[in-house]
């Protein structure tokens, strides 16, 4: 049975809901408890909370936490790479760059969900050069992810720990409001999917 499939029904309620997608598209927490009752600061805190949750699981390790927005603009998520603690899904290429293969968790600053996406790679060179994937609709996948399943149950294990809910495709591809703008560099609009509520990046 897919993970998605099993959304609970308040949550599924919350992210289709009309005012709660268009605060989500301002930015705004959707959401009235826990952290995000709470403001902004007080969900990044939480988050890093989750993040160090996640880093401390057996099989995997957290290689890197992106809260600084790219760089510039502004996320609506933090994009957490976790590889595998044991070093089996690192290598370091004869021009000097080391690259990682692992699974990408997006956690959403707008509302307690996250979504996991298919395995990819960041790479990074002495210098300061390096590339990594970004979120995208098309890269979020069901659980388990095959490969990976120990860490899929243990990433979920983590947020389900800290009442964050992982969306899959399934919920997440539906279309938003009609109408509604939403300033993000991830999708295809005019047309927007639930993803581009609540995971969106505009420089």
């Amino acid at each position: 049975m897919r993970k998605d499939d099993h959304v609970p029904a308040d949550v599924e309620a919350l992210l289709l809901d009309r005012d709660s997608q268009i605060r989500a598209s301002r930015d705004e927490s959707a959401c009235g408890e826990g952290a995000w009752a709470s403001g902004a600061e007080a969900v990044e805190g939480y988050l890093r909370q989750v993040v160090a949750d996640l880093n401390r699981v057996r099989g995997l390790v957290v290689e890197h936490a992106e809260f600084g927005h790219y760089g510039s603009g502004y996320a609506s998520f933090v994009d957490v790479l976790l590889t595998r603690r044991d070093g089996s899904a690192r290598r370091v290429d004869p021009d000097g760059y080391t690259t990682v293969e692992g699974l990408s968790v997006a956690l959403c600053r707008l509302a307690p969900i996250a979504c996991i996406l298919s395995p990819g790679e960041r790479s990074h060179h002495p210098d300061g050069h390096g590339c990594h994937s970004m979120p995208w609709l098309d890269a979020v996948a069901d659980m388990p992810i095959p490969g990976w399943e120990e860490g899929c149950e243990q990433i979920s294990q983590v947020l389900d720990r800290h009442r964050i809910t992982l969306v899959g495709p399934r919920l997440l591809s539906r279309p938003t409001l009609p109408h509604l703008k939403i300033d993000t560099n991830l999708g295809d609009g005019p047309h927007y999917s639930i993803f581009d509520v609540w995971f969106h990046w505009m420089d």
